[in-house]
């Protein structure tokens, strides 16, 4: 899951990026090489966590929304 991890906290600090990942979950899957289970995370948890963030999100909360991010990935992909 590292990789979704990665595209999730450059989509929090990157709000173009942000915009990529949520209306292009598919090219972003299939460009980062995304497993089955790793995709099923991006689409479903993360894209419903990053479509709630705020515009932008402030530099001194980045960090804390990456960490919160890669939480909810890391439970969702345990079995």
């Amino acid at each position: 899951m590292d990789k979704v991890i990665e595209i999730a906290n450059r989509a929090v600090a990157d709000y173009g990026f942000r915009q990529a990942v949520l209306y292009g979950a598919d090219e972003i899957a299939r460009r980062w090489e995304l497993t089955q289970d790793e995709r099923s995370v991006l689409e479903g948890p993360v894209l419903e966590r990053l479509g709630a963030l705020p515009i932008p999100v402030q530099p001194e909360h980045i960090p804390g929304e990456q960490a919160q991010i890669a939480d909810l990935i890391r439970s969702a992909a345990r079995p």
